[in-house]
C-alpha cells in the first residue's frame, strides 16, 4: 500500500459526488476518525503531527505530513468540492442536508 502525498491525484480516485460523501471525508480528516466510507489517523512525530487518511475503495493512503498540510487540504476540498463560504464546510453541510430534502 502505497501513501500519497499529491490529494488532488488521490482525490480523483475517491467517490465525492454527494455532499454525505464530502463531509464525511471532512468530519475524517478534522477529527482524525472514522466517518462513513473514510478512516483518518493520526501519528505524532518529532516534527509535529502526520495524518494517514484512508477511503474504502482506494488502496491508497493519502499522507498529509503536517497540520499546515491538513488545514490546506481541508482548504483545497472546500474550494474545490463545495460552495461553502468562507470555507465553512460544517455550515454548508447543515443547509445541503435541509435542502437535500428538495433535491
Amino acid at each position: 500500500m502505497s501513501k500519497d502525498k499529491e490529494y488532488q491525484n488521490w482525490l480523483s480516485h475517491v467517490e465525492l459526488s454527494s455532499h454525505e460523501n464530502i463531509y464525511d471525508l471532512y468530519n475524517s480528516v478534522n477529527n482524525f476518525e472514522g466517518s462513513g466510507i473514510f478512516y483518518t489517523s493520526k501519528e505524532v512525530t518529532n516534527t509535529g503531527n502526520q495524518y494517514h487518511v484512508k477511503a474504502d475503495g482506494n488502496a491508497e493512503t493519502l499522507l498529509l505530513d503536517s497540520d499546515e498540510d491538513k488545514f490546506a487540504f481541508l482548504n483545497y476540498l472546500a474550494q474545490n468540492y463545495t460552495d461553502a463560504e468562507k470555507g465553512d464546510i460544517d455550515t454548508w453541510y447543515k443547509l445541503k442536508t435541509e435542502l437535500g430534502r428538495i433535491d
